[in-house]
């Protein structure tokens, strides 16, 4: 029987949602809670591959198990074996032909910046400490360059395995609400580090910082050397992904 459970978890001290042998993963210790009710391996497929030090609000699973379970009762049985970091917020039965990666018709992502001299130590693990001026107004302006269908080869890895680095960006938005401040990317996918790389370039092109001057500039040269780093990891949080 097909189910799909929307996962929420801190991603701090985890290397990211894939199965890396040695390493601690989400995906590591969502099978091994699935294997403690099913008494034995279970394949799982994540809507996303999130990489070390990322969170989820609604990171999307589907797998298989051998009985039926209500939702409600598989939730509570999966938390009671994950760690404490590590959510099922939703569980419920899905079609057979369900496929949580190949069936998303989009996702959103949320980075966070803590823009001031001293950080706020509840926000360490969740917020990119930038201690410099940022004017949201600009950093809007900026990165209405990023939205439509393009190639994004300038904003993800240089040796990659996807087929093609074109992706859509259906909305782009930044908020402030004090120090804090908010970017949402939604899209239909993203590559590897491809948000984390726009919100590094949206700041340093508003600061007059970025090699290739502007972030349109630098999405029409698709180099990924005029970019420069990409944030930190700990900002970045997958909030939802569309079926």
């Amino acid at each position: 029987m097909k189910y799909r459970v929307t996962l929420a978890y801190d991603g701090t001290g985890y290397s990211g949602w894939q199965l890396q042998e040695g390493w601690p993963t989400i995906q590591g210790v969502f099978g091994e809670a699935l294997a403690k009710l099913e008494g034995g391996y279970v394949v799982t497929h994540g809507a996303g591959r999130t990489d070390a030090g990322v969170h989820a609000e609604g990171q999307v699973v589907s797998f298989r198990l051998s009985r039926e379970w209500e939702g409600p009762i598989l939730r509570r049985a999966l938390n009671a074996s994950l760690p404490f970091e590590v959510r099922v917020m939703e569980a419920e039965r899905a079609s057979e032909e369900f496929h949580a990666r190949y069936d998303a018709k989009g996702k959103t992502y949320r980075y966070r910046v803590y823009q001031a001299e001293v950080m706020n130590p509840l926000y360490v693990r969740y917020a990119w400490h930038y201690p410099y001026a940022l004017d949201v107004e600009r950093l809007a302006e900026a990165g209405q360059a990023l939205i439509g269908t393009h190639d994004f080869a300038a904003f993800t890895v240089t040796a990659s395995d996807v087929r093609t680095s074109v992706r859509t960006l259906t909305a782009f938005g930044v908020e402030r609400e004090g120090p804090d401040i908010r970017f949402h990317f939604s899209g239909n996918g993203f590559l590897r580090y491809q948000v984390r790389t726009m919100v590094g370039a949206l700041v340093e092109a508003t600061r007059g910082r970025l090699k290739a001057g502007t972030v349109a500039r630098l999405l029409e040269s698709r180099d990924r050397m005029l970019a420069g780093a990409p944030a930190p990891a700990r900002g970045l949080t997958l909030m939802k992904v569309e079926y």
